[in-house]
């Protein structure tokens, strides 16, 4: 049997430890980086808007499938709003050829019956914009929302569109 030297033992358990520190101080610093990264990643993400910016955020669930308290799918209603706002684009833009200069708020108010029919429907909007009303009424007395089995009543709608010609 050989004869083992303790230098010999304490070199071999030096280099051991080394080699174990070196390794420690490795994964130290990596841990350290990855750390500072996710730091960093989360004051980027964190960080508030300046002053006068609005961010604007989205709720995961689609529209279209929202029933709101009154019984009613108010994604339904936003599509039935869309084309009321297409007819007032459409003869706006039609009213603005003959009178660039055309501008003021129309404001449209109707009640949804539980049966989905259009209830008390009424324009409001300045003298020069006038000629909007018969189509916007028009497409009121159009819609359909359809049936809504838990809407107890009638629900009263204000839509108010800002009209100004562009630069």
């Amino acid at each position: 049997m050989r004869e083992i030297d303790k230098d010999e033992i304490g070199n071999k358990r030096s280099d051991e430890c080394t080699t174990v520190y070196t390794r420690g101080r490795i994964v130290m610093r990596y841990l350290m980086i990855l750390v500072f990264m996710m730091v960093l990643a989360g004051t980027a993400f964190g960080q508030e808007n300046a002053a006068g910016e609005e961010e604007v955020t989205y709720a995961t669930i689609d529209p279209e499938d929202r029933i709101e308290p009154n019984g009613r799918d108010m994604g339904n209603i936003r599509g039935r709003i869309n084309e009321i706002k297409e007819v007032v684009q459409t003869d706006y833009e039609v009213l603005l050829a003959t009178d660039p200069e055309a501008t003021g708020t129309v404001t449209i108010n109707f009640s949804i019956t539980p049966e989905g029919s259009v209830l008390d429907a009424s324009v409001d909007c300045p003298e020069e914009l006038s000629s909007l009303q018969e189509d916007i009424l028009s497409v009121l007395a159009e819609l359909d929302f359809g049936v809504a089995p838990d809407q107890a009543e009638d629900i009263p709608i204000e839509v108010p569109f800002t009209l100004t010609p562009s630069q």
